[in-house]
């Protein structure tokens, strides 16, 4: 290199070596770079996989709610249900006791004509 810097000719067996020491240099400063470009591009990937969890998990608690709220309205209707039927028995248990009260008048009526 002192050569060069003075302008001094080198011979090929030098000039090999610088260009040698040269791309060495080159290729440990690209390997230097693409080490920083990948912790970079890892920090970011690690960001959005954070992200995308933090999105899964606002998904799973809005699915949990919106489960709550199905089965809350489930437990409404099967109520509603349980009411219905109950006035059916209800109904069932009148106009039977209907029916036959009014068999009876019309049977007792025919046996006293």
């Amino acid at each position: 290199m002192e050569k060069v810097a003075t302008g001094e000719g080198i011979g090929p067996e030098q000039m090999m070596i610088l260009m040698l020491k040269a791309q060495t240099n080159h290729f440990a400063h690209l390997d230097v770079d693409l080490r920083n470009e990948m912790k970079l591009l890892r920090e970011d990937m690690d960001k959005r996989f954070e992200q995308v969890d933090k999105r899964f998990e606002q998904i799973q608690i809005e699915s949990a709610k919106r489960f709550e709220q199905v089965d809350k309205r489930f437990e409404q209707v099967d109520k509603r249900f349980e009411q219905l039927t109950s006035r059916l028995d209800h109904f069932m248990m009148w106009s039977f006791a209907t029916t036959i009260s009014v068999g009876g008048m019309i049977v007792a009526a025919i046996k006293f004509l």
